[in-house]
């Protein structure tokens, strides 16, 4: 399902029109009618960021782009010239990217990205808790195809990665925890919501504790055990020490002494 149908109704994102070019960011990037051949690659990244880098010049999306070394005026304006051609015109006329303002590029409030409809989802989601929360944490989550930007290193998106991976886990987290508490847990679910995550950031500590809690309560021993093995390789592969929070979580499930589990996620 494409994103923007997942908001379609009362639930959408902003005024634009829904069946507008998406710049979708939540895994490789893909941009409505550019392909993956030829100038496809640099020319999808650029409409990427124009769109989460709104307002910058044509100089500055030139080093952007190349840092070591800059593209031309020439370069940039033939690869604008494609978006343009590609994305026409929006219902009410104006352009999809039309001409810069105060000199500055920026797209038609039309255009959208999961990145923006996943934001959207998991805020609603977050904010409503798990009595009504979960469906749209879920749809959240469905959005994610991989890393964001996964394949290409764009420097100039390192801290919009950073952002979307801790928002990513966020989510994934909620649900794992809000899967496993109550008096009807679906651990199923809640190891699902723990493993997709890790899929995406496999150094995100809390969703190991997630799992490692989510296969006790399953009294599932050799879950604990490969949770565990887990998070201590992936200790060893980026020499981190593992919070307090992670040793205490091992501590507990791998304890011969431990009790009975109790149907809630570690903090």
């Amino acid at each position: 399902m494409a994103a923007a149908e997942q908001l379609r109704g009362g639930d959408a994102v902003g005024e634009g029109d829904l069946d507008a070019p998406q710049i979708d960011v939540l895994g490789p990037i893909r941009v409505t009618g550019i392909s993956g051949s030829g100038h496809g690659p640099r020319v999808r990244a650029q409409a990427a960021l124009i769109y989460l880098r709104p307002g910058r010049r044509a100089e500055a999306l030139c080093t952007a782009m190349d840092p070591v070394s800059p593209w031309s005026t020439h370069t940039l304006q033939s690869r604008l010239s494609e978006i343009r051609s590609r994305f026409g015109a929006a219902p009410d006329g104006e352009a999809y990217l039309p001409p810069p303002k105060n000199g500055g590029y920026a797209f038609h409030t039309g255009v959208r990205s999961d990145s923006e409809i996943f934001q959207h989802l998991a805020t609603r989601g977050l904010a409503a808790g798990p009595g009504g929360g979960i469906p749209d944490l879920e749809n959240a989550l469905g959005l994610v195809l991989g890393k964001p930007f996964d394949g290409q290193d764009y420097p100039w998106a390192d801290s919009i990665q950073h952002e979307m991976l801790s928002r990513i886990v966020d989510v994934a987290h909620a649900l794992a925890a809000w899967h496993t508490d109550g008096d009807s847990p679906d651990l199923d679910a809640a190891r699902h919501a723990a493993l997709r995550g890790l899929d995406i950031d496999e150094t995100a500590e809390v969703l190991y504790r997630d799992w490692m809690t989510i296969e006790w309560a399953a009294e599932n021993t050799a879950g604990v055990r490969k949770a565990v093995t887990r998070v201590q390789q992936i200790a060893r592969t980026y020499d981190m020490s593992l919070d307090t929070t992670t040793e205490q979580t091992i501590d507990l499930v791998t304890s011969p002494d431990r009790p009975e589990p109790a149907h809630a996620s570690q903090p």
